[in-house]
């Protein structure tokens, strides 16, 4: 069952119903593309183009939302879509076989088809976080799936089972309790293939049921009796409906023609338009046999695709121009438009704005090589390029290969760069005042940098509270006293950090008051600040300004084991340049935002555990938990600022280690230290905001290194009725700073 569409010629991606101006989800439309939906892959996305649809293959379809793409291709937990038949509405992986076909306007809802049952049959399924999943049924009994959904998400249309291995079209819309069977033009089969945005109309193909059998477009309304056949052009046999306008009053698709000279027959694909007052109109040709279709404006008046320039079908179909097709005042009738090329030989158009006043596509150069294009009655044809470089960006001359979605108003375009990266390019106008200035990012490397503002926000916070509880505040038992004895004290730490996201210094200070409250029994308050500046590997610069204060309590508990118990509260301001490439050029967009860390601890030490010689040594274990906290903010500057989302991350941080005192002289001790850590989260926290102008997004965490070992070695002097130390401190790739100095003096009185 599931009969598929008739092969053409040519392969063209539809993407005639993704209008919206959301250029980041452009790109998950082009994976589409780039992807055969049988081997997993992108499946559709909303009019915003924010929500994507996928299906991977893992041995069984899995679907699930997601909301970016590219190397930091981020799955939305909640978006799984698989059904549980204990718990129907709860989203969950069970196994069972499901598969998304296309998403609603707004990505709210997701229809496709899924096996309910374990060796059940496949039947349509209509999904929404509100509801969770639904089987929607089949016309009888047997098998079902449905194809496409209406922009609010109310109306289904796909194809059931009917008759043993046939297929009928059906409709559903929400509320009815069974499927509507559309029927057939007379044969045994129909599918449908889209439907209109107001969910008015269906499109798809039919068999008539006559000898030899015949297969023709359809068009049903909503409160029709039965279909309606488009019929074929006057030398043709064949004709599908693939495209329909927003309103379901304009369809577009193909029909055969055919060309006898006595001793056979040749058929011929021709792009076609439908109306009910014009019937089928064949666009015609550029000079050559056949034509194919790619998208059509909202309200049906323009469709853009290929058509052969060459007279001889049998000629390499790079002689193919791109075309855009417009009708007459009369409403039916239309003239087919030459795009040109760039200098070679062909031109591919694959996507039309609302208005149908821009046309996007690739076109070869006279080097042969591709290029994305964009086409206006004014300029031509021009590279997305040269557009760009018309309003002032700086950008190589091979910089696209392609244009594949271009936004409503036509000042976004999307398609994929030389290196086979995704691109955003848009040009600022007055008309889209939130749009900041002109530009072209490669969107990986782009998303990159976003994606690195995740180290300073939130990261960076959480390592100053662990260096400070296990740094500046690392050593409780050299600062034990005895009841109604109090100190006085000062700390500093400095050193470098190098991760994955940035790398440079950074400076903590305190000053802190002891008070023994009895024997055994030390408490511990110490205030200071904290500094970081680093530079962002992926481009830009950080700064982090803070203050803290930090209470803690040792208690002896047992013999010579010891319990300390700590907090830590802070709150910091981060600044933030972001540099990402322009085109060509570096840019940079600013920002900033306040943080909030509340952090505890919890230690044991067994005092002098040992000794050798004139060493001795203490074991303890650990185990801190710290939380921050970022305010949402907007960049500033640069051509492609975003706007970022309140963030918050953990860090849950079990240590075990061994302090060693060796005693030099009465005034002079050698200290050492070694440690081995373990955070339990496995990645960071996500990001999300919005890229102005262009899309929301929602990028998942990176992965932490989860264990890590450290080691210092330092001495304490006393000297001038105090006692002063330093102790040099380095760490292996994890949460702690690669190399540090902790200096400080104390007094006891």
């Amino acid at each position: 069952m599931f009969m598929q569409k008739p092969a053409r010629r040519r392969t063209k991606i539809n993407l005639a119903s993704l209008c919206g101006t959301s250029a980041l989800a452009m790109v998950l439309a082009m994976q589409a593309h780039k992807a055969n939906a049988d081997d997993g892959g992108f499946r559709d996305v909303s009019n915003d183009l924010s929500v994507a649809l996928i299906n991977r293959s893992n041995g069984s379809y899995t679907v699930a939302r997601i909301v970016n793409t590219g190397s930091l291709l981020a799955y939305d937990t909640s978006g799984y879509v698989t059904y549980n038949e204990n718990a129907a509405t709860t989203v969950v992986s069970t196994g069972f076989t499901t598969r998304g076909n296309a998403l609603s306007g707004d990505g709210s809802v997701m229809v496709g088809y899924a096996r309910f049952v374990a060796d059940g049959d496949y039947q349509a399924f209509i999904w929404s976080a509100a509801n969770g999943i639904t089987n929607i049924g089949a016309l009888a009994s047997g098998e079902s799936q449905a194809i496409a959904v209406s922009d609010n998400g109310m109306a289904v249309v796909g194809n059931a089972e009917f008759g043993g291995n046939y297929d009928h079209a059906f409709y559903w819309s929400d509320g009815a309790s069974t499927l509507r069977d559309l029927g057939t033009l007379g044969g045994d089969r129909s599918n449908a293939y889209a439907i209109s945005a107001d969910g008015s109309t269906v499109v798809g193909s039919s068999y008539l049921g006559t000898t030899p059998e015949a297969s023709h477009g359809f068009v049903w309304h909503v409160g029709d009796a039965g279909m309606t056949d488009i019929g074929v052009l006057a030398t043709g046999t064949y004709s599908e409906a693939s495209l329909v306008s927003n309103n379901g009053l304009v369809v577009a698709g193909s029909a055969d023609v055919t060309e006898s000279d006595g001793n056979s027959t040749s058929y011929y694909s021709r792009a076609i338009r439908w109306t009910d007052a014009g019937g089928i109109i064949d666009l015609g040709t550029l000079g050559g046999k056949q034509s194919s279709i790619a998208a059509i404006s909202n309200d049906g008046s323009v469709i853009v695709g290929d058509a052969d320039m060459a007279p001889d079908i049998n000629t390499d179909d790079t002689y193919s121009h791109a075309y855009r097709w417009e009708v007459g005042s009369d409403g039916i009738n239309g003239t087919m438009t030459d795009l040109g090329t760039l200098g070679g030989n062909s031109s591919y158009a694959y996507d039309v704005n609302a208005d149908g006043t821009v046309v996007v596509g690739y076109a070869k150069d006279s080097a042969d090589d591709n290029h994305g294009f964009r086409w206006t009655q004014t300029d031509g044809m021009i590279t997305v390029e040269q557009w760009l470089r018309n309003n002032g960006v700086t950008v190589d001359d091979n910089f696209t290969s392609d244009a594949l979605k271009v936004s409503d108003d036509g000042n976004v375009v999307a398609g994929y760069a030389r290196n086979n990266h995704y691109y955003i390019a848009r040009v600022a106008t007055p008309e889209a005042p939130e749009t900041p200035t002109s530009g072209i990012i490669d969107l990986p490397q782009y998303l990159n940098t976003i994606g690195s503002t995740a180290a300073p926000r939130v990261g960076q916070p959480i390592a100053s509270a662990n260096t400070i509880m296990f740094g500046a505040q690392g050593s409780p038992m050299r600062d034990l006293l005895k009841a109604g004895q109090r100190s006085i004290w000062g700390t500093v730490d400095t050193g470098y950090d190098n991760s994955d996201a940035s790398d440079g210094g950074l400076v903590l200070g305190d000053f802190g008051f002891g008070y023994g409250i009895a024997d055994g029994i030390t408490a511990r308050i110490s205030a200071g600040g904290t500094y970081t500046d680093q530079d962002l590997d992926a481009g830009g610069d950080f700064q982090h300004k803070g203050w803290y204060v930090s209470p803690e309590v040792s208690a002896n508990i047992a013999g010579d084991i010891y319990l300390t118990v700590g907090g830590y509260y802070s709150r910091g301001k981060l600044d933030i340049k972001r540099g990402y490439l322009n085109g060509s050029a570096m840019d940079y967009s600013y920002g900033d935002t306040d943080t909030e860390t509340w952090a505890g601890k919890i230690r044991v030490d067994w005092l002098n555990a040992f000794t050798l010689g004139d060493s001795a040594f203490t074991p303890y274990a650990a185990l801190s938990r710290a939380n921050t906290k970022s305010d949402g903010y907007t960049e500033t500057g640069g051509s492609f600022p975003a706007i970022y989302d309140e963030s918050e991350d953990h860090s849950t941080i079990a240590r075990v280690g061994i302090d060693l005192v060796h005693t030099l002289t009465d005034d002079i001790r050698l200290l050492g230290r070694a440690e081995a850590d373990y955070r339990f989260e496995k990645e960071t926290t996500g990001t999300s905001g919005e890229i102005i102008g262009i899309s929301s997004f929602d990028l998942e965490g990176q992965d932490v290194k989860q264990f890590w070992v450290r080691a210092g070695i330092g001495a304490e002097f006393d000297v001038g009725g105090g006692t002063a130390s330093l102790m040099v401190n380095a760490t292996t790739e994890g949460d702690d700073p690669n190399v540090w100095v902790r200096s400080g003096w104390k007094v006891n009185f």
